[in-house]
């Protein structure tokens, strides 16, 4: 959000805009999206801040005076509206406020991406050598569901049945991660991608997410530069690496 954009919404909140700059407002709130969701959330958090700033914004909103003489002084040249209002400077500390708050805000969501951006997983369809044919079908309509508890549940049975079938691994370590039951995702992905299974480079891209979901960051890249361009998830395990970067 630009500076002039945040003193813009503070003006039409107050009422201070003249008739056609209010028109000319409006008229882009309705034309401009991106404009329109900056002005909702600005209004938002204004809201919040006139109730909430302290006292202590008395000093800031001084030192404030000097930084705004020279912002408006090319405003001086125009004609004064005998119905404007005097600028109110601590209207100016909550409109800066404002925007420092959803500076951070969008730094933080480009700077630190999450386990929830990439925890998209494709649905199963889960093939068994032995055991009850029934549980595989609940367990593959659970994760699908997104129901991770009664998938965990199910799996976990399953493999008593048939311990070596490494898909069943795969997907009863994702259930421990969505469950955050790392200790024992991070051991059975820790065994996948040792073998030579198909699923081997999908269970270090889910070690990486596992850790990305515990917070260790450098765990997260290494992880991730294990991954050959082959892998099916290089193209995402890239644009992870990026972002953390």
């Amino acid at each position: 959000m630009e500076e002039k954009d945040f003193v813009l919404f503070d003006n039409y909140l107050q009422g201070d805009l003249a008739e056609d700059e209010e028109l000319a407002f409006k008229n882009r709130l309705e034309s401009d999206g991106d404009f329109k969701k900056q002005f909702m959330t600005y209004k938002a958090l204004s809201g919040y801040l006139e109730h909430t700033l302290s006292p202590e914004a008395s000093a800031f909103t001084q030192n404030l005076e000097q930084i705004s003489q020279a912002h408006f002084s090319a405003s001086e040249e125009r004609v004064d509206k005998p119905d404007r209002k005097g600028f109110n400077y601590a209207r100016l500390a909550i409109a800066a406020s404002v925007a420092f708050l959803i500076g951070i805000f969008l730094f933080n969501q480009i700077k630190t991406p999450s386990y929830t951006d990439f925890n998209t997983h494709e649905p199963i369809e889960l093939t068994l050598r032995a055991g009850n044919v029934k549980d595989l079908v609940e367990a593959t309509k659970a994760f699908n569901n997104k129901d991770y508890a009664k998938a965990n549940a199910i799996l976990e049975g399953l493999l008593v049945d048939d311990p070596e079938n490494v898909q069943l691994q795969l997907y009863f370590a994702i259930t421990n991660i969505e469950l955050d039951q790392f200790d024992s995702a991070d051991a059975m992905l820790n065994t996948i991608s040792q073998g030579k299974s198909v699923y081997k480079y999908r269970a270090i891209w889910y070690k990486a997410l596992s850790a990305l979901k515990q917070g260790e960051t450098e765990e997260v890249k290494a992880l991730l530069k294990q991954l050959p361009e082959e892998a099916d998830d290089y193209e995402q395990a890239h644009r992870l690496l990026n972002k953390l970067d």
